[in-house]
């Protein structure tokens, strides 16, 4: 994830195929521990969960306000690093945060600006823009780019 930086920049650089999840009484076990986890350290971030203070509601897009898990990501590269989960929130218009929860425990958190033109999604840093294109559908966010296709869920 070191070099590329946030959102779906650091899904590109930093994710490694975390399939989809069974619905075992284990698996809800982990997931609700994972969510737990997450909203701990949403608080201790840049990142926060009170939509109030995360967005001006005059000033939105359809991604504006909203909290995504990642469920389900493909890339064409071979050396990804091992994430336990990875957290996109829109908290503007144009401002977007990633957390991600590596496998050993530790936590990184990264921002980064965003366009919606259309159905066109594009991620800018200090060093890259990462264009893609995204459709919602239901509680699932698709993003497909040529190096990479994510599914996300919402976090409510």
């Amino acid at each position: 994830m070191v070099g590329k930086v946030a959102a779906i920049g650091a899904l590109v650089g930093g994710g490694g195929g975390g399939g989809l999840m069974a619905d075992s009484a284990e698996d809800k076990k982990i997931r609700q521990y994972q969510k737990e986890k997450e909203l701990a350290l949403l608080e201790k971030s840049s990142i926060t969960p009170d939509e109030k203070t995360a967005f001006r509601p005059g000033n939105t897009n359809s991604l504006t306000g909203t909290t995504w898990r990642v469920i389900s990501l493909i890339e064409d590269k071979t050396n990804t690093e091992d994430f336990a989960t990875i957290v996109l929130s829109f908290q503007t218009n144009t401002k977007a945060t990633t957390l991600i929860l590596w496998k050993d425990g530790k936590s990184e958190t990264y921002g980064e600006t965003y366009t919606v033109v259309g159905d066109a999604l594009i991620f800018s840093g200090k060093d890259y823009v990462t264009n893609t294109k995204y459709s919602l559908e239901g509680n699932r966010l698709i993003v497909v780019s040529p190096d990479f296709q994510a599914v996300l869920e919402e976090v409510k």
